[in-house]
């Protein structure tokens, strides 16, 4: 009894008689052939693609482990599969909960390198249409073709067609399949029409499927969720269910494939807990968790270890607190010293640590998950800085679909014609930089899941019909809010990620910060700014917007002090600006004054009268020399002391650096006259940009126009302030959904911003001919 892979070199496994718990761990040789148990088969099909062989899943060197490496379970999945596959000849569906995705993904590919059948791979999501299941119309040649896609090429070269994550569809757009595999016929957009082997050989017209045409499908289903699929999809397949392994099964493994470095009792203990997740854990999760630990034992416990790979009930997540003692890492060394205007502390060096901590164990991407306005991005570029490697930056939105990750839709200037692009994701999977990959939490779980393919086992397949193993040095650094009441954090994202909690800053180290960032800051001064952070931290509201509002985060504690820095005398007025307590609740902003009375700070009731001379000297300031006078508003504008107070705060915080300056106040106050005078009198130049509610982040960065028949793509005011450094006033920002503004964090913050034609916006060291440099004196009102 054996198991046969044929790809190049002729060679047989031998693997289990049957029952299961029988299966022999022999492996010798045998020509064209492939056995399974107590199956057999001759003449496997061979393909004239080895590029779409699928390489042996992670773990696995050689052909010669997979017999020692596999639970009985699991080799009696390929057996199945095989019998479906290569003598029924039937279409078949492998099913079971979303924890054991990854499981079921790491089977199929399996299979699928064992025997040397090229595959064609579609993970579906709920943008999937029709498009992506039979033909892609693009403009060429002032003309029109049509791209076959996945099942199309699948079934014109008898290639293996695997659809992962069939539950995630529409229901109107899987069902296009249906008569493919009822009876391998599709009629396809340019006019041609797929048709089986016998219809074919009878009529001498159409496109014949081939032969070898299998479809294998996976699907995860939770108690009581059968209905999800599609009935007449679902009858289409011989489906079987893959349940997690047993806990016997999973210690053996365990065991198997350890290196010796845990004691038993340690490591039993560890497979007996993941053995308590409800509906079962991923194998691969466990050997993940086991290489973790052995690397680390001395500074962790084994629930830490299972927490880092999401393994446990309740959504937990390794963190500094969890650490024994300080985690050591080997393989990387710090090239250079931290980033200009990063402050260092125990905790971000921890959080660094436990990041390529997780890299070092073999996960290709781990997740830093932590409240707003801390430091997840700083400690991921100081990270990168430090490594002295080069980083992509892609901050993602709502907006993003499962193709925008990988590759975006562009138009040829010169020709017209429709195009692909890389995106900072596949650019760094391709070419081994680092991503940072900011923004997890927005992106719908259908769309973020799409990505398991490439973390899990490094293959990239592009939109565009092309694929490419990414490279070993690619990592990715995936910045994420906590879950809230309905967790964006699904079983089946949950086993993708290597999972790292960043809590803010201890009092100490927080003062340790702002100390160094703003040495003239006074002493006392500082103490009531952090007293109030700590009383805010103890209000107790009901929902976690509510609380995020009331909290002082790292950055508004930096806003803060950068002008208290220059004016420490209006520090109340400063904190009340930041809070925005005039737009709280009565009793909301009751409980904040309350705080800032009780931490010493003052705020004068007195009303504010501002010097002529002390604005005309801010004024003076800030004055620049328009390039473009044309740009310079020209408002008709009658000053009063109220407003006087509105302008010195603007230029206040404009001249100690901030690039971001929201500007708030009820209907008809006048805040676009105040703006308008103030860029009048800094002769500085204005882009305007009003948004609404169906402003799109590709509306506010490109604006799409047709000239001479092509369509092409002109610079936004938010590109062209960036680049001539002018101020660009965004009105009605409120209209906009929030991920619309949210984009501009990371223009301010960052430096970066990816322009849906494929260019970038970038501050920082990176060049190129897509690289977009921005002006130094842009700023965002």
């Amino acid at each position: 009894m054996m198991l046969t892979r044929f790809h190049r070199r002729r060679r047989v496994f031998a693997f289990a008689d049957v029952p299961i718990r029988c299966f022999r761990k022999s492996i010798s040789t045998l020509d064209n052939s492939v056995t399974i148990g107590d199956l057999k088969v001759d003449h496997p099909p061979r393909g004239n693609s080895p590029h779409l062989i699928p390489n042996l899943p992670l773990r696995l060197g050689g052909f010669h482990e997979v017999s020692a490496s596999l639970p009985p379970c699991h080799l009696s999945h390929l057996r199945w599969m095989m019998q479906k596959d290569l003598v029924l000849g039937q279409d078949f569906l492998l099913l079971g909960t979303p924890n054991l995705a990854r499981e079921r993904r790491h089977l199929m590919l399996l299979y699928a390198s064992l025997l040397g059948r090229e595959i064609e791979w579609i993970s579906i999501t709920r943008d999937t249409s029709e498009a992506d299941l039979k033909q892609r119309k693009e403009v060429s040649n002032n003309g029109t073709r049509y791209v076959n896609q996945a099942p199309v090429r699948a079934a014109l070269n008898g290639r293996l067609l695997i659809l992962d994550g069939l539950e995630k569809a529409e229901r109107n757009v899987l069902p296009t399949l249906n008569n493919l595999l009822e009876n391998r016929e599709l009629p396809l957009d340019d006019g041609s029409m797929l048709v089986s082997p016998d219809v074919y050989d009878t009529h001498k017209m159409g496109l014949s499927v081939h032969p070898d045409f299998r479809v294998a499908a996976l699907a995860s289903l939770s108690v009581g969720e059968s209905a999800t699929l599609d009935p007449p999809l679902r009858s289409r397949f011989q489906a079987r269910l893959a349940s997690a392994v047993d806990v016997g099964d999973m210690l053996v493994d365990a065991s198997a494939r350890s290196s010796g470095k845990l004691d038993t009792n340690t490591l039993k203990d560890l497979v007996q807990m993941a053995g308590e997740v409800p509906n079962g854990v991923s194998l691969e999760a466990v050997h993940d968790a086991v290489q973790y630990l052995e690397r680390h034992h001395q500074s962790m416990v084994p629930r830490a270890a299972l927490n880092a790979h999401g393994i446990n009930i309740h959504g937990e997540m390794i963190g500094v607190g969890d650490m024994l003692t300080p985690i050591e890492v080997d393989g990387y060394e710090s090239k250079r010293g931290s980033m200009p205007n990063f402050v260092e502390t125990e905790t971000t060096k921890a959080v660094q640590n436990l990041i390529l901590a997780g890299f070092e164990s073999g996960k290709r991407a781990v997740a830093v998950i932590g409240p707003k306005g801390c430091y997840k991005s700083a400690v991921a570029r100081n990270l990168a800085h430090c490594l002295d490697e080069r980083c992509e930056l892609m901050s993602v939105n709502p907006d993003i679909t499962a193709r925008d990750l990988l590759m975006t839709r562009s138009i040829d200037t010169e020709s017209g014609d429709t195009t692909w692009r890389e995106t900072p994701l596949s650019r760094a999977a391709r070419t081994g930089k680092l991503l940072i990959l900011d923004g997890i939490d927005k992106l719908r779980p259908d769309t973020l899941t799409s990505l398991a393919l490439l973390i899990e086992q490094g293959l990239v397949v592009l939109p565009d019909g092309s694929r490419f193993q990414a490279s070993d040095r690619f990592r990715c650094i995936a910045i994420g809010h906590p879950p809230t009441e309905k967790s964006w954090i699904s079983p089946e994202i949950r086993s993708m990620f290597h999972w790292i909690e960043a809590t803010p800053l201890p009092s100490n180290e927080l003062r340790a910060v702002l100390t160094q960032m703003f040495p003239a800051l006074k002493r006392k001064v500082l103490n009531k700014i952090l007293s109030l952070q700590e009383n805010l931290d103890e209000i107790t509201v009901d929902s976690v917007a509510e609380k995020e509002s009331l909290q002082l985060s790292l950055r508004k504690l930096k806003h803060i002090c950068r002008r208290v820095e220059q004016r420490p005398s209006e520090l109340g007025h400063i904190v009340h600006n930041t809070l925005m307590t005039s737009f709280l609740p009565d009793w909301e902003r009751g409980i904040v004054e309350k705080c800032i009375s009780r931490c010493g700070i003052v705020t004068k009731n007195e009303k504010r009268n501002p010097s002529h001379d002390s604005l005309n000297d801010l004024l003076e300031l800030c004055k620049r020399t328009p390039s473009d006078p044309l740009l310079v508003p020209a408002p008709r504008f009658e000053e009063n002391p109220g407003q006087s107070i509105v302008m010195r705060d603007i230029l206040e915080a404009h001249s100690v650096g901030e690039k971001a300056l929201l500007i708030c106040g009820y209907q008809g106050v006048g805040k676009n006259k105040i703006v308008d005078y103030l860029l009048q009198q800094l002769n500085c130049e204005r882009e305007y940009l009003q948004l609404h509610r169906d402003t799109t982040v590709g509306s506010l960065m490109l604006t799409p126009s047709v000239e001479d028949g092509r369509v092409v793509y002109d610079d936004s005011p938010l590109v062209r302030a960036a680049v001539k450094g002018r101020i660009l006033v965004l009105d009605e920002a409120d209209k906009a959904d929030q991920h619309v503004v949210a984009l501009l964090k990371g223009l301010i913050e960052d430096g970066q911003l990816l322009l849906p034609d494929g260019r970038m916006l970038s501050d920082g060291e990176n060049t190129g001919p897509d690289i977009i440099s921005i002006h130094k004196d842009f700023s965002i009102w």
